[in-house]
């Protein structure tokens, strides 16, 4: 029953997906904004979770290599192991959220393009 619960509250949750500086403001922090770019850098400790958020498309350079376990609305889950300098393009992430499971502190810079449309 708790489970169903927590189903139904992040599925909830999914229909409002915020855009992740609001959603996790401790975590995401905004370097540079104007009218066509947002660069902002996301922060997580071992074992620190973020609340349901997406991303539009954008850039990414890893500077504090982890491991993050991200769970999507569909339930689909994947692990990142994501280490220091990986850097790739990345389209629009859907509603997620993300859990720090390694031992480590991860961060990365996401160079974010607001002219891409959000999933």
């Amino acid at each position: 029953m708790k489970r169903a619960a927590a189903l139904v509250l992040f599925f909830a949750t999914v229909a409002t997906a915020q855009d992740a500086v609001k959603a996790s403001p401790k975590n995401f922090k905004v370097l540079k904004e104007n009218q066509h770019l947002r660069v902002v850098q996301d922060t997580l400790a071992p074992g620190e979770k973020e609340p349901v958020h997406s991303h539009p498309a954008g850039w990414y350079y890893v500077t504090m290599p982890g491991v993050m376990k991200v769970t999507y609305a569909d339930g689909k889950t994947t692990t990142w192991n994501a280490k220091k300098g990986e850097q790739a393009w990345m389209d629009a992430e859907p509603a997620h959220t993300s859990v720090n499971v390694g031992k480590t502190t991860i961060q990365y810079v996401l160079v974010e393009v607001k002219s891409a449309a959000r999933k």
